[in-house]
Order: C-alpha cells, then structure tokens, then sequence
C-alpha cells in the first residue's frame, strides 16, 4: 500500500508539474487509450455477434438441408418397402403356410433383384408370424430373433397398422458384420386381396446411404453433422465417441452455442426428427474469418485509425489554442515580477481566457488600491502615535509637573522633589525612546508607574493604584504607550470630575491565546452615548478622550483586528476598558 501511494503522488507531481499543453496532449492520450480499448471491447464483441448471427443462419440452413436429404431418403426406402409388399411373389410365400420350395425360391429371388437395383439396401428380411423368414442380403447379418413376438420391435410394428416404422439394426435384433450401422424399415404386409396381416417386412439400409448427404451438406456449408436417435445412440458410426458431441444436454444446443472439442472451437446447433425419434447435431469450426466478417473488421480498424488520428490531431489544435493566449498572458505579466502593476492589453475573447485577463486586470487595479490604502493607513497610524506622544508631552502637563517640583524643593522636601523628577526622566525616556514599536507588558507598567507617580505629586491622595498581573503575562510583547493613555483616561475623565479619592487597578491574564488587560477605575463613569462616540472612526484633536480613541485605532491598525477591546461603563460606577491583544513570541 505504501508502495501505490508513494507512486501515486509521485505521478500526481509529474503530472502538475508539466505545462498545460503536455496536459492537455496527456488527458487526450488518455481518453484515446480509453477509446481504444472500449472499441475494440465493443468491436470484438460486434464481431462475434456477427460471426455467431452468420454461423446460426449457416447452421439452420444446413440442417433444414439434411432434414430435406433425409426425408427424401427415408420417402425412397419407403417406396422400395411399398414394391415389395405389394409383389405377388412374396404375398404368396407369406400367404402359404407350408411354403413350397418353388415359392420361397422365387421370393428369395426378389429380394435379391432388389437389393441388386437399389444397392443402398444392405440386406431384406421377411418374416412369417410363424417366426420363419427368407432373407437376401449383400454382408453377413446376425438375426438375434428367437422368437418373432419376442422381438423388441414387434408390437411396435404391429400397432403402426401398416405404417412403416425406423430404427438403428432393428433394435439391435439384426448387427452386420460390418461395424457400421443399418437404418432398419420395419412394417407389417398386408394381403393384397383380403388387406390381412401376413408377415413382417424389415429392409435394413447401411448408413453409408446417408453419407452423400452430410458430404454434400459439408461442402456447402463447412458444417459436420451427427445423427442420433431417441436414446441418443449414434445412427452413423464416426471415429470419435458421442460424448465430443453431447457433453451438455440436448436442450442446450436447441438455439446454438460454441462448444470446445479437441481444443478447437465449434458453434454447434441441435434440431429434431421427430417423425423418426431422430436427432441432429451440425459443429461448425470457428475458423479464421471468412472473407465478408474479414472485410467488416478492416472497416472497423480503419475507422478507429482514423478516429485516433483525428483525437491526436484535435489535442494539439486544442492545446496551441488554450496555451497560444496564455503565453501571450503570462509575457504580459512578467512585469509583475519587477514591481510594475500595469494592466495586460492584448486581443482575447469573451471566452474563459478573456476572463482571465479582466479578472488579472481588476486584481492589478485592486493592488493598486491596496498600496495606496496601506500608505494611507501608515501615514495614519503614525499620525495617531504623534498625536498620542503630543499628548503625552503638552506643555501644561510638564509646566504643571515642574511647579510640583519647584514647591517641594522650596519646601525642603528634598527626597520627594528627587523621585518626582527621577519619575519624569524614566517616564519620558521610556515613552519618547525611538527603535521598536514594542516592547515587554513589564516595560509598559514601569511607564505607567512613572506616570502616577508624577500625577500623584500634582493630586495628593485622591489617587491610588494597583495592580494584579500575571507572570506569564509580564514578557509578552505589547505595543509601546498602549497603557498610559487608557491610565490617563481614568484620571481625567473618571476619578478627578468625581471629586473623591479613587483607585486604578490594571491586571492581566492569558485567555484563549490572548493577553487580556484590564484597565477599571472607580470614577464617574459614562454613558451610552460617550461610549458610541469613543467606538467612532473619525477622529478629532478637540475631542475629549482622544488619547484613548488615538490608542485604540493604533492597535485596530497594528494587530489587524476591530476585536482588541471592550468597554464596560455605566454612569458613577467607574470604567473597565478590556485590551483583548494577540499573543506573539515572548521578548
């Protein structure tokens, strides 16, 4: 199994690897090879239904032939029987109970004129009820008759009235010497004068009579025959054994059917005699084609010839006619390759080709459109993190931080006005700091702590913070300053217009393959409305909360995602604003 399927990918990649004309050609070969062997299927097979259609006709001829032969042959024993029943001669010898000698001699006489004139009769009996007989015959007979009404065919004779009855050596109660089978006529004889039964007739004619007949039959048909009677016992003896010819049941060959005898082939067809309790079995060799089924399969190998001719030829017309415009195509878009998105004008159809070409010139016009929007969105995003280091920097923020300061140091509190601006110079370095666009979730709350430090100098203590990250969560990368204008947020636009002391906490956590990080305060909260306005797209610098806008549209742009926050909010029950970031490698 490993083998086939190693090998049926292997001709799968053969297959794809090669160029649409190749393809095009290999498929028609295909579907000729298909072609070839389905026509000479179905040819074979219109072959040898015509042969076997020739060979059924043939056959039926030369039986109905043999019947006519043989029934004629049959009508002439018959008439030979009806001369001699009806001489004088042997109405008197049967009629005579003592026979004279003169009358026996003269009947004997007869016989033998008549066996002289016909020469197909082998030998002639006449039988006495009495159980004597006088006979003329050409070879030595064996009578096996003890007893005339013994015989086997006697009440058979006699029931018939008249009527002539055949069979093979007289049932086997008379065998010449010859080895070869006697045709017996049986009949009663009548008297002339009182029509009274007076004897039997039994002219026994050698099967040699019948051999012209199969000759002649032969000749004309190329058919051999057997004839057989009722308890299929061959009538004239051949060389080979019955059972060659009779190895299925007579049934079987009623309508014809190929038989193998001696390791050839033969159509062999049985039909009946049934006036005689006879058979006849005709075999005809299968042999070569004759001159007409010769002629017949010329014609068919021609035209599949010519039709493979014709397949070969319509694949390469078909192939240079799909690949021609193709070429031309890809010559067209070998700009692409160099950067030059220019659209491909050449001469094509409404065809499946010259769909091509539209949708490759839609698509060229789409990555045009694409460029100039990712400029458009570059310029954008940078414009954004401008805005959001303006608005870290104003002036009011570091002039207010300032005056912090100088009144601590006024005041003698030399330690506080040190971390304050310790916290300004680790703030702005960190937020201000040029090179990669991220950095670690721990950097990113150093900031923050930095920036509430500052703010706590500036509100005293209606500000509190804290804090509860995970630490799988404090090396994965985040986009730099995503926190501290969602801190600010808080600040401005949830604790300080509340007028009472407020709490910040921030947490994160991994979810679904996501760094979740939460930003609540406890403040005035907003409404429905504020909500709406801070999820518009267009974005203005007099807006309130525009840092937090500016922060969510950078990470809408950068992690190429609407889903990377939520908001939860209702009026004096503070903000939870919910970063939903794709987790990256850790830094």
């Amino acid at each position: 199994m490993l083998f086939i399927s190693s090998l049926t990918k292997k001709l799968q990649r053969f297959f794809l690897n090669l160029s649409i004309k190749f393809k095009i050609i290999f498929i028609f070969t295909v579907f000729i090879f298909i072609y070839a062997i389905a026509a000479s299927l179905l040819y074979t097979k219109v072959f040898n239904t015509q042969k076997i259609t020739q060979l059924r006709q043939s056959s039926f001829q030369s039986i109905d032939l043999m019947k006519s032969s043989i029934d004629a042959n049959i009508e002439t024993i018959n008439n030979v029987s009806k001369l001699i029943i009806s001489d004088p001669s042997i109405n008197n010898y049967l009629k005579t109970a003592a026979t004279p000698i003169a009358l026996r001699k003269k009947a004997t006489q007869t016989l033998t004129n008549l066996y002289v004139t016909f020469p197909f009769i082998d030998s002639i009996y006449i039988y006495h009820f009495d159980g004597s007989n006088i006979n003329a015959s050409q070879s030595v007979t064996y009578s096996l008759i003890d007893e005339l009404q013994a015989a086997p065919w006697y009440k058979k004779v006699i029931s018939l009235k008249g009527s002539y009855f055949i069979t093979i050596n007289a049932q086997n109660t008379l065998l010449p010497n010859t080895r070869k089978n006697n045709i017996s006529l049986m009949r009663v004889v009548y008297d002339i004068n009182d029509i009274l039964p007076i004897g039997i007739l039994v002219i026994n004619i050698s099967q040699d009579f019948f051999s012209p007949i199969i000759e002649e039959v032969q000749a004309k048909y190329g058919s051999s025959f057997v004839l057989i009677d009722g308890n299929n016992n061959p009538i004239i003896k051949t060389k080979e054994p019955l059972e060659m010819f009779l190895s299925k049941p007579y049934e079987a060959y009623s309508e014809g059917t190929i038989e193998k005898m001696n390791g050839s082939k033969y159509f062999v067809l049985a039909s009946s005699l049934p006036q005689y309790d006879w058979k006849i079995i005709s075999y005809t060799a299968l042999n070569p084609l004759n001159n007409t089924l010769n002629a017949f399969m010329s014609t068919l190998i021609l035209l599949a010839l010519i039709t493979i001719i014709i397949f070969l030829s319509a694949s390469l017309f078909t192939a240079n006619l799909v690949t021609w415009p193709i070429k031309n195509l890809i010559t067209c878009m070998q700009g692409v390759k160099k950067g030059h998105f220019k659209p491909v004008d050449i001469a094509v159809g409404n065809d499946e080709i010259g769909e091509l070409k539209a949708t490759y010139n839609i698509m060229i016009h789409e990555i045009e459109k694409m460029i100039k929007h990712e400029v458009q969105i570059e310029k954008q995003k940078r414009k954004y993190e401008l805005d959001i280091l303006n608005e870290q920097i104003k002036p009011h923020f570091l002039y207010n931080t300032l005056d912090s300061i100088g009144y601590l140091i006024l005041s003698n509190n030399n330690k506080d006005a040190y971390t304050a601006v310790n916290a300004l110079g680790q703030f702005y370095k960190s937020s201000l700091n040029k090179g990669k666009e991220t950095h670690t979730l721990k950097e990113e709350i150093l900031i923050i702590k930095n920036y509430l430090i500052i703010q706590k100098f500036r509100y005293g203590s209606i500000l509190a913070d804290s804090y509860d990250l995970s630490p799988e969560t404090l090396s994965l990368p985040i986009l730099k300053n995503s926190l501290q204008p969602l801190v600010e947020n808080c600040i401005y636009h949830g604790i300080k217009p509340s007028g009472e002391p407020g709490n910040i906490l921030i947490t994160s956590s991994i979810k679904e393959n996501k760094l979740y990080i939460t930003v609540e305060d406890d403040g005035l909260g907003m409404t429905k409305e504020k909500m709406q306005h801070l999820e518009a797209e267009t974005l203005d610098r007099n807006t309130a909360s525009f840092g937090l806008r500016g922060t969510i549209s950078r990470l809408k742009i950068y992690y190429e995602s609407n889903d990377v926050y939520d908001i939860i909010s209702e009026p004096f029950k503070g903000t939870v604003i919910i970063l939903k970031i794709p987790i990256k490698e850790a830094i």
